[in-house]
């Protein structure tokens, strides 16, 4: 059914990115604070992207496993 005059599209979802940034600047963070958590942020992503391929076996998941056990003090 196409949309009527009356009828409004549904709004549009914010990016993760755009999200973080939001929080961000609602917080009244400062400038270096902003970018360690931009970093983090990226950084996180890049870890679980990781680990999701790594549960697909192999020696990949290995060494995701090792990093995850020197970061979080499980050696």
């Amino acid at each position: 059914m196409p949309l009527g005059m009356n009828q409004r599209k549904p709004p549009r979802r914010e990016s993760s990115a755009a999200s973080l940034e939001r929080r961000m600047a609602d917080g009244g963070l400062s400038d270096d604070a902003r970018q360690f958590l931009r970093d983090l942020h990226a950084a996180e992503k890049q870890l679980n992207d990781a680990f999701r391929r790594a549960h697909q076996g192999g020696a990949l998941e290995e060494r995701v496993s090792a990093v995850y056990r020197r970061m979080y003090g499980k050696d």
